[in-house]
């Protein structure tokens, strides 16, 4: 594809893709607003502790949440079992929403040309990461990110699901992209450079903020970031199957314990 065209259909697939979070953003404030207004204990305690976790993080003690929500310390045992599977609890319920404001297809269908199914998964992966729709949201997302990258236990279950949700979106992709000519390893490896770059973003949410004065990111400034991952990722790919051709042996770098090898080699 000639790279002025892709460039033009990279940016009318970002204008439509945050033309259609504007209805989702609408709707999941609607949804929050109905669920604050639940007054049943498990219910009050749950939403009084999105508020808390977001403000205090993991600092956050049962009691004062229990306080705020008008409810016995021990409902919290009684409902979630203890305070981390309770904070376990909204980021799982916090991901299903960030995943329905910015879903995984990119707005785009099956039938669309793999490069922009790329940029339309990375484009929903770096928008999720770091657009900020409110306090309570921003400071879930810095917890949801934390999550997955420090191995939260009570979280395991959820971001290994996850995990497998964000490879098996992408494997097709490349597979497409490449041809359908390649095993599991060389997708593998071809797949672990393309998240090893999202990764980047989801291990320095801090450092980022912190080298910005602490300024969130823009759309614009988020669809830059994505097309740059996106065309990186592009070329990378089929340099890398120029290399296969080669019969170079690519080592496997995206099993299950991808992301843990990703933070060791990263030293963290």
């Amino acid at each position: 594809m000639d790279r002025k065209i892709i460039l033009a259909q990279f940016k009318e697939i970002a204008r439509n893709y945050y033309k259609s979070r504007e209805q989702a953003l609408h709707a999941w404030r609607e949804r929050r607003n109905q669920a604050q207004s639940a007054l049943d204990t498990r219910s009050r305690i749950f939403n009084t502790a999105r508020i808390i976790f977001s403000q205090k993080g993991h600092n956050a003690t049962v009691r004062e949440i229990c306080t705020a929500a008008n409810a016995n310390v021990s409902a919290v045992n009684y409902h979630f079992g203890n305070k981390n599977k309770l904070l376990a609890a909204v980021l799982e319920e916090f991901l299903h929403e960030v995943r329905g404001i910015y879903p995984l297809h990119g707005g785009l269908t099956d039938s669309a040309e793999p490069e922009e199914r790329l940029f339309g998964f990375t484009l929903a992966c770096v928008s999720g990461m770091l657009i900020s729709h409110g306090d309570e949201y921003w400071e879930l997302n810095k917890l949801l990110l934390d999550a997955f990258i420090n191995d939260f236990e009570e979280f395991l279950h959820v971001s290994e699901k996850d995990w497998l949700e964000l490879r098996g979106g992408v494997i097709p992709i490349i597979d497409t992209m490449t041809g359908n000519v390649w095993g599991p390893k060389q997708l593998d490896s071809l797949t672990s450079g393309y998240f090893s770059q999202l990764f980047f973003y989801a291990m320095h949410i801090d450092d980022l903020l912190l080298a910005r004065n602490q300024k969130v990111f823009t759309d614009d400034e988020v669809f830059g970031i994505a097309q740059h991952i996106t065309a990186f990722s592009i070329g990378g790919i089929k340099n890398y199957s120029e290399l296969m051709d080669a019969e170079i042996d690519f080592p496997n770098l995206c099993d299950a314990d991808c992301c843990k090898r990703a933070r060791k080699s990263d030293g963290m």
